[in-house]
């Protein structure tokens, strides 16, 4: 199996991401249960993440695994980005699990605001304390 690029898997039950590592090793990612944070993954996780891996190359069901990991994704109930500013303080945060691909617009928005004063779709501002 030789991917030279992160695939993403777009479907509505099943999001998915592999990332090569390079030497045979792959990152899967991007299982989503919207619970409580947890500090272990759920086997219901788990099986969803390998079960999609297997349906884009059944390479990986002989595949070793060699880690497992959880986190939670910075996110806002509504899954939108949020562009606070409080004083001379601006935050831009809750990309939840699209922080790659829009990373770079926010990085705009945020540096428009501030070079031309262009108010960005996402902000809020608060009174300073």
């Amino acid at each position: 199996l030789q991917f030279q690029r992160p695939i993403r898997l777009l479907h509505p039950r099943i999001p998915l991401y592999i990332v090569p590592r390079g030497d045979g090793v792959f990152m899967l990612g991007a299982t989503q249960i919207e619970s409580a944070a947890s500090s272990h993954p759920t086997v219901r996780s788990v099986m969803a993440l390998l079960n999609a891996a297997y349906a884009i190359s059944p390479c990986f069901a002989e595949a070793d695994i060699l880690e497992i990991g959880v986190d939670s994704r910075p996110a806002f109930s509504n899954n939108l980005p949020q562009i606070h500013r409080c004083g001379n303080v601006i935050r831009a945060n809750g990309l939840y699990r699209h922080g790659f691909l829009l990373a770079p617009a926010l990085a705009e928005m945020v540096a428009n605001y501030l070079i031309h004063n262009e108010e960005p779709e996402w902000l809020t501002v608060n009174p300073e304390s």
